[in-house]
């Protein structure tokens, strides 16, 4: 595909989004429907898409501004000039493309040249209603924060050391033209530096060597005191991320189980755990109480916002309303009032979010240790967004005598 049929893709899809349909659902149906597109050109539009959501907030207050509509013309050509893209090859007017400059458009290309800062300006790109909490929860890294969210994330690999090991993965990796270093913050991680898009391609992954995780994720779970041949309970499973990740670490000497309400999420944690050579045994909602004070350790990766990882998926920030927020902080209640009944004297919980909110960290856990004595808190951590991952929290709560 041109340039301009990229464009062209990613205005379509943008303007789906702002009248409030799923943007996973439009890209999915719009690969159907575009059959001709190979995967290069798929990646480069959702890339368009995703690098605008980021900003949308700044885009959005600029054609406010010039009192322009907000669809996604408009932002595919604000995102255009702010990157200094050449307009002529993008708004050509031809079949595939957009139709060219609009005299508007043309204007203010003209003087965002001169001064782009004063066109644009700095716009924190979180929802409104949030703002304050996050400066509380952020405090000086607030800044620095905000500008991080304006860019992609990271990608990053976790090896399987039950089938591979970072050297002879480096090694395919690099046969299969994927740039790649060991990192130094995990054990078993790898940073990807070129080529992220043939990841889940190749035999590889395929056979379960490894698993595509952010090296945070990684280091909250290789940091817990996980001990070998004990029952160990995802109590919110969803796709398996957590518990393969400790199954993998532990060489499977143990007994996992996985348990959600989302009975697809589940199949896909069974496919993924097959692959990587481990076995989970999952738990029916209708037979939990039949597992009172079973576990050594439960994983409680709790529904949240998301806010540590909207790089990754920034639609998830436009959609958060007040209203779904406080459903989040009631069911993070909920599931932990669900799973220490699950727990053996003695024995842990994990608590563990990707948001970087106090609201859904530390004062869910204050909270859950008034109403709860028999438990204390051993330890906590926060894990804010750099560089090389995504933001995290977790807390290691321990059941007493």
């Amino acid at each position: 595909m041109r340039q301009d049929a990229r464009a062209n893709a990613a205005i379509s899809i943008l303007d789906n989004f702002l009248v409030g349909q799923n943007l996973n659902s439009i890209l999915l149906r719009w690969a159907k429907n575009n059959r001709y597109a190979g995967s290069s050109d798929r990646e480069a539009i959702r890339n368009i898409v995703f690098d605008i959501l980021r900003v949308k907030k700044t885009l959005t207050s600029v054609l406010e501004k010039e009192k322009q509509p907000i669809n996604g013309r408009a932002l595919v050509f604000l995102h255009s000039v702010f990157y200094a893209l050449n307009l002529n090859d993008i708004f050509t007017g031809q079949e595939y493309g957009p139709e060219k400059l609009t005299i508007f458009e043309k204007e203010f290309s003209k003087i965002s040249k001169e001064n782009i800062n004063e066109c644009f300006g700095i716009t924190d790109n979180i929802p409104g209603f949030l703002m304050a909490e996050f400066k509380r929860s952020l405090g000086k890294k607030f800044e620095k924060v905000m500008r991080l969210l304006e860019k992609r994330a990271p990608i990053s690999i976790r090896v399987n050391p039950l089938k591979s090991d970072i050297s002879s993965l480096l090694e395919c990796l690099s046969l299969e033209g994927i740039e790649g270093k060991k990192s130094k913050r995990v054990r078993y991680g790898i940073d990807i530096i070129g080529n992220p898009r043939r990841l889940t391609q190749i035999q590889a992954f395929k056979d379960g060597c490894f698993e595509v995780q952010d090296l945070h994720s990684q280091k909250i779970i290789e940091d817990l005191p996980l001990n070998e041949h004990t029952k160990i309970l995802d109590y919110c499973a969803g796709a398996g991320g957590k518990i393969l990740s400790i199954a993998c670490s532990l060489k499977g000497n143990g007994k996992f189980y996985i348990h959600d309400i989302d009975e697809r999420k589940l199949k896909e944690a069974n496919l993924r755990a097959e692959r990587a050579g481990v076995k989970f045994k999952r738990l029916e909602a209708k037979n939990l109480q039949k597992y009172c004070c079973s576990f050594d350790y439960i994983i409680a990766d709790v529904p949240c916002s998301g806010s540590g990882a909207w790089r990754r998926n920034p639609q998830q920030k436009w959609r958060i309303t007040p209203e779904s927020l406080n459903e989040i902080l009631t069911r993070q209640t909920v599931i932990l009032d669900e799973a220490k009944d699950l727990l053996k004297k003695n024995g842990y919980i994990y608590y563990i979010t990707c948001s970087l909110l106090k609201i859904e960290n530390e004062e869910v856990i204050q909270k859950f240790l008034i109403d709860n004595k028999y438990f204390r808190l051993v330890n906590k951590k926060n894990v804010t967004i750099d560089n090389y991952g995504d933001g995290f929290f977790c807390a290691v709560l321990q059941k007493k005598n």
